[in-house]
């Protein structure tokens, strides 16, 4: 049987679109990243625009310096809820270790000043994936605020660690985790 019977002409001309369109992708990525493009610049922009989806797939083929001078975007795009937040947690998360807990408060502060029960979430969440003992200390801190939303979010976060670690203390940093 020909593989081609089953298929409609309109299966077959959005096939052929798909196709193409994927091609023509490929060339203008190739193009974006061999010729003298300021990719952080452009890419800077993408993240706070509706191409944001785009600029996330193409951060991926950034070398180390670039993606550490998009952190602060990074971090930004880690602690709200959208459909590529596993890929700009696996963005931050290629990023070595040691660098990113040197970094990661001081871009998630600003954040979570004027932050509501996502962005706490989303970077306990992040957290989590880093280091225990950070995850544990932005736990207690939002366990201790006022509103009440942040407050359960960080309540609920000190018990799922109290139940990784078996006590209530914080737990000794063993690196990223899996919960």
């Amino acid at each position: 049987m020909n593989p081609q019977s089953s298929v409609s002409v309109h299966e077959n001309a959005v096939w052929e679109r798909l196709v193409e369109s994927r091609e023509a992708f490929l060339s203008a990525s190739k193009d974006f990243f061999s010729e003298r493009i300021d990719h952080v610049s452009c890419l800077h922009r993408a993240f706070h625009s509706e191409d944001r989806e785009t600029a996330i797939y193409l951060a991926q083929y950034l070398n180390e310096s670039d993606l550490k001078e998009l952190f602060g975007d990074l971090v930004f795009l880690a602690s709200f809820s959208h459909g590529s937040i596993q890929a700009v947690r696996r963005l931050i998360l290629s990023l070595p270790r040691e660098w990113v807990l040197a970094q990661i408060e001081s871009f998630a502060e600003p954040i979570l000043a004027s932050g509501d029960y996502d962005e706490y979430r989303r970077l306990l969440e992040l957290y989590l994936e880093l280091d225990h003992e950070l995850a544990f200390k932005l736990a207690g801190k939002a366990s201790q605020l006022e509103d009440e939303d942040i407050r359960e979010a960080g309540e609920d976060f000190l018990a799922r660690l109290k139940l990784v670690s078996g006590n209530p203390t914080p737990p000794a940093s063993t690196g990223a985790t899996n919960l």
